[in-house]
């Protein structure tokens, strides 16, 4: 399906007050629980202003702000912002609100608590906010004049030479600015989207609130709900897209179905931002051209072919996997060194027998494990010991053994118990005859 037919099958929009009484109030309930939320407030606030806070673009992925851009100086929101939010926000009349037919049918059909009335439940509340960015931004006074706004948004740092660090001077050519201060960078094509400009603001709104802009496995049909998923634009989140936990769906469930957040312990927090166990994640390429993970399929351009990777290295936040590599290399121990002793049987064949060997022996002790005969080391303290058995003379008649030495031609054992009494000379009187 090509991009054209995409963008020909937007379905029709029906108000929320088709839906029957149950489905209705559920449906208002989570939309004014999203809106008492601290970010909720602090980003439509910023609408209301005008211009975002200088932290909030700080934040964001692709911030090309920088020194001398009069942004700078908008580190507070202006008198009033956050009053007209409250005041938005306790007003606030869903009548205004319309939605894909689509959706709501299958949100209308589903049933109470189930897990497809969740996953609708989530849907209409994110379509919600980002409905309410997108009047907020086209349609609402600004507390900052238009022509403040415009002078902010086109500001150009003017080309130059920067040297730096001892570098080699570089020429900084200028760069084209982003049409809008409120954006997700990669939800920028406005010229496909419905309100232009004002559905990028839309984009950004629930990516300040719920943490990323809120995405769906539609499965074969394009239209199915099968799991949730946040695309994240914030710098310190995976850049990838990135499912959400069973824990963390129904925390989120939990929170927008509450009958009263104020009086208890909100069951998840905002934004909502991955963790290493959401190892759940697909390149933003792979997540729509592959896998159909998406709202709105005309939401995102992507070439027909995936572009090449910009970066050489993978991170961990963005490949948490990687963390366990890494903790089985730098956690990696041996195995416990054995010594093999060799023995053998009655019939003469070789037994091998292992047992674990101390790391602190010896050098001697472990040159020994690999040596085929036993060494005595000299001087060393025989004490307990059986003493080495001595060689007795052989008897004459008999040849002696190989391994004995001659009774009386070499010199004595300097070790040996008793004293050695040396023959006389042939030709000296009472010289000692051998015994017959």
């Amino acid at each position: 399906m090509d991009e054209e037919t995409l963008l020909r099958k937007r379905p029709s929009e029906v108000s929320i007050e088709v839906l029957d009484p149950e489905h209705y109030h559920t449906l208002v309930k989570a939309i004014r629980n999203i809106l008492s939320t601290e970010l909720a407030e602090l980003s439509i606030a910023q609408l209301i202003d005008g211009l975002p806070l200088m932290i909030s673009v700080f934040e964001s992925r692709g911030c090309l702000v920088g020194k001398g851009h009069p942004l700078l100086e908008h580190e507070t929101l202006c008198d009033g912002a956050l009053q007209q939010a409250k005041q938005l926000r306790d007003g606030f009349d869903p009548a205004v609100l319309s939605f894909s037919s689509k959706i709501m049918q299958a949100y209308q059909s589903s049933e109470i608590g189930s897990r497809e009335f969740k996953m609708r439940l989530v849907e209409l509340t994110a379509v919600s906010i980002h409905n309410i960015a997108v009047a907020l931004f086209a349609h609402h006074p600004k507390l900052h004049s238009q022509e403040d706004i415009d002078a902010t948004v086109s500001w150009v740092l003017p080309p130059r030479w920067i040297e730096h660090d001892g570098l080699k001077p570089r020429w900084e050519k200028d760069i084209e600015p982003h049409p809008t201060l409120f954006y997700h960078v990669n939800y920028l094509d406005y010229d496909r989207y419905t309100h232009g400009l004002a559905d990028v603001a839309g984009y950004w709104a629930e990516d300040r609130i719920f943490g990323g802009v809120v995405l769906f496995d539609r499965g074969e049909s394009a239209y199915e709900c099968n799991d949730i998923y946040l695309h994240s634009g914030r710098v310190k989140a995976p850049s990838r897209i990135w499912k959400l936990l069973d824990s963390q769906f129904e925390g989120l469930v939990d929170f927008l179905m509450s009958a009263d957040i104020s009086t208890q312990e909100p069951p998840i927090s905002f934004p909502i931002l991955a963790t290493r166990e959401n190892l759940h994640r697909h390149d933003a390429w792979d997540a729509i051209a592959l896998h159909n993970i998406y709202r709105d399929p005309w939401e995102r351009k992507f070439p027909h072919t995936k572009p090449e990777e910009w970066r050489d290295v993978r991170s961990i936040g963005d490949h948490p996997e990687l963390q366990d590599a890494f903790d089985a290399i730098t956690s990696y121990k041996p195995e416990k060194p054995v010594k093999v002793k060799l023995t053998y049987d009655e019939r003469g064949l070789p037994v091998v027998t292992k047992c674990s060997r101390d790391l602190e022996a010896s050098e001697d002790e472990l040159s020994q494990a690999s040596s085929s005969g036993k060494r005595r080391r000299i001087g060393a303290d025989n004490s307990g010991e059986t003493p080495p058995q001595q060689l007795s003379p052989p008897r004459l008649g008999s040849p002696p053994p190989l391994d004995s030495p001659p009774p009386l031609s070499s010199p004595p054992r300097l070790d040996s118990p008793e004293a050695v009494e040396l023959p006389s000379s042939p030709g000296r009187s009472g010289a000692s005859k051998p015994e017959q």
